[in-house]
């Protein structure tokens, strides 16, 4: 019988096979390290990984059974040999109390004869402190335990962490997987939206439940009519604040970077944007390099001041008076 893991995702398939074959072989190893950008289903895999090896009757085809008892106890979020950590509800890290009562569950004995899973989603998120306190849990690790962790950022990971793990990439997806996947579940501009997050699936199902593609083009016309000098800034800083929930600041960075690859006659299957065309000319019609440049570096500084105590709508409006004024002075230079 030969183990499958049948991933929520069909982009993760490669990843899947890999684990498998940990499994197959009856060789888990100590820690793992699953890498790739926020928004691939990192770890709902290591969830089905986890719900793989504690199935007490795998089936003829090596797929979880869902009916035994270690199956259910899983699903109900009960099983006494699985660990999952996450930072508390609105806070954006781990602290080192967490991985301390970690460390004394991982001294006791597992309750099943399966190994012990532990999952840390994502590990970016582990404090200085709490990063040192797991490391000395990888140097010494507990019999029959495997620790998974997910990262979004390997340069956030110590090196002394990341070289007692085995690592498992994702650098690719395939878009006709991912496309395919959207169009699956009802939604019918599955390639638009896939440009909008930027080629990351979860993020693109995410936008067509907010139905994201009708304020994106709202905030483009927007954002034209700003550059044009048809549109109050303050409105326009209004209709931004208003999007707050939506990567809109993302949005206009990359349509300045498309007005670029235009101005710099960049091949056209570069452009992400390409439908937008008439408009990315109007772009740079409108603002020398430079000035994109200036606004690019002021939209960069509000996304990173995103979640500070900053009033976030103050620097909305004097990002759009400077770029309605740098559009101004060229229009009458």
């Amino acid at each position: 019988m030969s183990n499958q893991i049948i991933s929520r995702y069909p982009w993760l398939n490669g990843c899947s096979a890999q684990l498998a074959r940990y499994i197959e072989q009856d060789r888990l190893p100590s820690a793992l390290m699953l890498v790739g950008e926020k928004g691939l289903g990192l770890a709902a895999l290591a969830e089905d990984f986890a719900a793989t090896v504690f199935c007490q009757q795998l089936n003829s085809d090596g797929l979880i059974c869902g009916t035994c008892q270690a199956c259910l106890l899983f699903k109900a979020g009960n099983y006494p040999d699985y660990f999952h950590l996450i930072p508390e509800e609105g806070k954006n890290s781990i602290r080192i109390d967490v991985i301390r009562q970690l460390t004394a569950s991982l001294s006791l004995n597992n309750q099943y004869l399966k190994p012990r899973i532990v999952i840390i989603d994502p590990a970016d998120a582990l404090l200085h402190q709490a990063s040192n306190s797991l490391l000395k849990t990888l140097e010494e690790p507990s019999d029959n335990t495997c620790l998974i962790l997910v990262t979004h950022d390997l340069s956030n990971i110590s090196a002394t962490i990341r070289s007692r793990c085995q690592l498992l990439v994702v650098n690719h997806v395939e878009l006709k997987q991912a496309q395919q996947w959207l169009e699956n579940l009802g939604c019918d501009s599955a390639n638009k939206y896939l440009r909008l997050a930027n080629n990351i699936p979860l993020f693109a199902q995410e936008l067509w439940q907010k139905d994201a593609l009708t304020a994106h083009n709202a905030l483009f016309d927007g954002f034209i009519k700003l550059i044009k000098g048809q549109l109050d800034p303050l409105l326009f800083a209004e209709q931004c604040f208003s999007q707050q929930q939506l990567p809109m600041i993302n949005w206009m960075l990359s349509w300045l970077a498309d007005a670029i690859k235009v101005q710099l006659q960049t091949k056209a299957e570069r452009i992400v944007d390409i439908d937008s065309l008439a408009n990315l000319k109007v772009i740079t019609e409108r603002l020398h390099l430079e000035s994109i440049y200036e606004i690019m570096d002021n939209l960069t500084m509000i996304n990173r001041l995103e979640q500070s105590q900053v009033n976030q709508q103050l620097l909305l409006e004097e990002m759009a008076v400077r770029c309605y004024s740098l559009t101004i002075n060229k229009g009458k230079s």
